[in-house]
């Protein structure tokens, strides 16, 4: 069992990381055989947070386990797979899911989380991974109740580049055109969003929509608030960064679920979230989400959970001009 200190990034305050090795030499050379490896993580929740501490919910949410999954990835993969710090890290896919909704109420300062990850390699060229899979469980105060997911893409530095100079081309060309998405009218109330601090409100009032026949909602959003996101790294400076989707998606699904279902958004947690991502958001360019409804119920009625709670599903679009940077499925539990 090999027990190492990630570098600690301020988003994560002070945590801890246990390789567990499937293969001997990771004791000897310091690195893994390109296998599925085993990690543990643990931290104490923040509490304190700029954008954390500033919630109307009684609940943790889920993005202080997705962030430290992507992190301990990233971490993982110079460390112990041998990825070249010239390969630039790309977000392809996500997912976090709340399974014991009781074990994330906020209950003290010193909540304690835990995540047993395991890492698969993809790809293989040399027997370095150009990407990176990643299951993990989530425990708070050791009641498992969560799960979370993400894959990790490698690029070349020139692929990368190539990469967002296209999906900018055609943003801008679209944009030109016209298609540009709903304009800010103004900002909704920060409780609206779950938050108290009119700082961490990501997007603007909604248009309603109405495309093939389907209703919806369109939201701006801007990419240059939200104090507490985490900062950017090397890795990723330039690139809105992947976690916006995230706190987007519960913004948005909180204001969707209160206009669609009724919900009351201090009550209303996001409980479930699957993200896959298209190509990359470009700083500068309006960036704005669609939000249409799930499958409803064959009578019409909303879904409800074990407990008998209601749970709106959502589906998202988030796009620069008529380009689909990522899509999203979602569910907010509403908590009665």
């Amino acid at each position: 069992m090999d027990t190492v200190t990630a570098p600690s990034p301020s988003f994560l305050g002070p945590h801890h990381l246990v390789h567990r090795p499937a293969s001997p030499e990771a004791f000897l050379l310091n690195a893994t055989a390109p296998v599925r490896q085993n990690f543990a993580f643990s931290a104490e929740l923040p509490y304190q947070h700029p954008l954390f501490g500033d919630s109307v919910s009684e609940y943790h949410d889920l993005q202080f386990p997705v962030e430290s999954l992507r992190q301990t990835m990233l971490f993982a993969a110079r460390r112990y797979f041998r990825v070249p710090e010239n390969w630039h890290p790309v977000v392809a896919s996500g997912g976090a899911a709340i399974t014991r909704l009781s074990a994330w109420r906020r209950r003290d300062e010193r909540a304690r989380i835990a995540l047993e990850l395991g890492m698969t390699p993809l790809d293989l060229v040399g027997g370095v991974p150009r990407g990176l899979d990643c299951e993990a469980t989530v425990s708070i105060d050791g009641e498992r109740c969560g799960t979370a997911s993400a894959r990790l893409v490698f690029l070349t530095q020139g692929v990368h580049h190539s990469h967002r100079v296209l999906g900018r081309r055609q943003s801008e060309e679209s944009l030109a055109a016209g298609d540009g998405g709903p304009v800010a009218a103004g900002l909704p109330l920060p409780e609206r969003v779950g938050h108290r601090d009119s700082r961490n409100v990501l997007v603007g009032l909604p248009e309603h929509t109405g495309t093939d026949g389907e209703d919806g909602l369109a939201f701006p959003i801007d990419t240059t608030a939200a104090a507490g996101l985490p900062a950017e790294s090397p890795d990723t400076a330039g690139e809105v960064p992947a976690m916006l989707f995230l706190e987007v998606s519960r913004q948005v699904g909180l204001l969707a679920a209160a206009e669609l279902y009724g919900f009351v958004p201090s009550h209303a947690v996001l409980s479930q979230w699957q993200a896959s991502f298209r190509g990359f958001a470009e700083p500068g360019l309006p960036l704005h989400c669609t939000v249409r409804e799930g499958v409803r119920r064959a009578d019409g009625r909303v879904a409800r959970d074990a407990s008998g709670r209601p749970v709106a599903g959502l589906r998202l679009s988030f796009l620069q001009g008529s380009r689909v940077v990522a899509r999203v499925s979602a569910s907010v539990l509403q908590d009665c």
